[in-house]
Order: C-alpha cells, then sequence, then structure tokens
C-alpha cells in the first residue's frame, strides 16, 4: 500500500471573470450645470423702460394728488403753480408713485436674472458694519458743506418751495432720509452702474453714474453749477462706496446718512423748521 504523499498540490485560486465595459453600457447622463446669467442680466432698454415707467407713474400720481387737493377747502383758491410747489401735494404723490416703481423695479429683475433680488441687484447687507456707513454719510455731508462754503451757491434754489413751513419740512425730511434714497441707489447704484461699467470700465462707469445721478437732481438745485457740482462729488462717494464694498446697501446707507445730516443741519438752523426763512432764502 503506498503511503500517501506529504504535500498537496496548491488549490487553484479561481479569478471571477473580468466585465468588459459593454455590461455597463447604457445611456449615460451628463448632468450639466445650468449656466449662469452675466451680470447685469438686465439690458439698456430695461433702464431706459424703468426711467419712462417712473416718469409716468410720478405724472399720473400729481395728477391725482393735484385733483385730490382741490377737493380741501385750502386749496380751492390755489393756483397750479402754488399746488405744483407744496410739499403735501408732491411729497403725497412721489410716495404713492415710488412703491409702484420699486415693484417694477423688483419684476424686472427677477424676471431677467431668475434670483433672488437681493442677490441679483448685489445688495449685500453689509451687518454690523451698518452704522459705519450711516456715519460716514454724515461725515460726507459735513465734509461736501464746508468746501461748498468757498464756492458760489445761490442764495435761493427752486428746492426751496417746498420748505414752506414746519410740517412742510418734516414731510420732505422723511421723505429724504426713506424712499427716495432707496429708490435711487437702487436706479443709479443697482441697476445703472453695472451696465456703465460693462460698456464703459470702471472709472467711466464711476464718473457717468455720478454724472447722471447730479443731473437728476439738477432741476432742484436750478442747474447752477456749484451745487450740481456738490451732488456730483457726492454721487462719485456714493459709487466709489459701492464699488469697494460689492453692496447697493452700503451706498444705500450712506445715503441715509448724509441726507440726515443736511435734514438735521437745517432743523438746528432754522429752530425747529420754525423759522426756515432764515436758511431758505
Amino acid at each position: 500500500m503506498s503511503s500517501p504523499p506529504n504535500t498537496f498540490p496548491d488549490p487553484i485560486e479561481s479569478t471571477p471573470p473580468a466585465l468588459s465595459n459593454e455590461a455597463f453600457a447604457g445611456p449615460v447622463e451628463v448632468i450639466t450645470p445650468p449656466a449662469q446669467k452675466p451680470f447685469p442680466s438686465w439690458s439698456a432698454w430695461d433702464v431706459v423702460a424703468i426711467i419712462v415707467f417712473t416718469l409716468a407713474a410720478i405724472l399720473v400720481f400729481t395728477l391725482a394728488a393735484l385733483f385730490i387737493a382741490r377737493s380741501f377747502p385750502q386749496y380751492h383758491n390755489a393756483t397750479f403753480t402754488d399746488l405744483a410747489t407744496s410739499a403735501a401735494v408732491v411729497i403725497g404723490a412721489q410716495t404713492a408713485a415710488y412703491p409702484v416703481v420699486l415693484l417694477f423695479i423688483f419684476v424686472m429683475v427677477r424676471s431677467r436674472s431668475k434670483q433672488p433680488f437681493a442677490k441679483a441687484i448685489q445688495w449685500n447687507w453689509p451687518g454690523m458694519l451698518a452704522p459705519a456707513f450711516v456715519i460716514g454719510g454724515v461725515v460726507l455731508a459735513l465734509v461736501i458743506e464746508s468746501l461748498a462754503r468757498f464756492l458760489p451757491i445761490p442764495k435761493s434754489l427752486p428746492m426751496d418751495t417746498y420748505f414752506r413751513d414746519a410740517s412742510s419740512a418734516y414731510m420732505m425730511a422723511a421723505f429724504g432720509m426713506t424712499l427716495a434714497p432707496i429708490l435711487e441707489e437702487l436706479f443709479f447704484r443697482g441697476l445703472l452702474y453695472p451696465l456703465l461699467r460693462r460698456s464703459f470700465g470702471l472709472i467711466a462707469g464711476v464718473i457717468l453714474t455720478a454724472a447722471a445721478f447730479a443731473a437728476i437732481h439738477g432741476a432742484q438745485l436750478g442747474y447752477a453749477w456749484a451745487p450740481v457740482l456738490s451732488i456730483f462729488v457726492v454721487g462719485l462717494a456714493f459709487t466709489l462706496v459701492r464699488v469697494r464694498t460689492n453692496s447697493v446697501a452700503a451706498s444705500f446707507l450712506m445715503h441715509c446718512g448724509y441726507n440726515f445730516a443736511l435734514f438735521a443741519a437745517l432743523w438746528v438752523a432754522s429752530d425747529h423748521y420754525r423759522h426756515l426763512e432764515k436758511v431758505t432764502g
């Protein structure tokens, strides 16, 4: 009888058959991220549409305010010129028109960008630094007013006609620190500046935005070169803050601080708006 072998052959390890690529053959879905819209997503024609809509809204609400004012006894004998320069009529009309314009801007930006409005417009709230921009606006107003003393500023300006009494001044102040800055900053630093920068470059975009900002205030300043130059410099400052911070909210806060300082100075100089004739010519 033969003895069993001392060794056994090594077991043969089985190797699973290699899987060919054909086993996974099938349609492969390629996920392509949606292309981001260029900034800004709106066009120059959209900005023109906003300007036309704003003018139309102000006209419609001003006419409505004029007719409503004539129904009050104190305005029965008032002329059209008196009503057109009444703070109650003008501010009332613009207070009604501006929210409608803001809604139009909101819808337009959302429809063009397909993004949340604040992100599309680069609102970018500055957080804890918000008070610093308000203070910056106050400082800017003090600097501009100090430098304006060396310029030939007219003793009276067309906008002075809106400051007839204390109630008119308070209405102007409330409007000038709320609705006016938000609409102007959304339009000039939010909508117009990005278009101008894309078309003409950074420096030209900043200068043209400030020039447009000064032009829109020209009628209030009687187109006198000294006050228009002052508001141009203010527009430059607001736009540079917008550029530096990439935030429309920052320029808005600075605008509020600037207007607050102007109305506060007028409040002090006129004995709480009770003697406006001392400062409005």
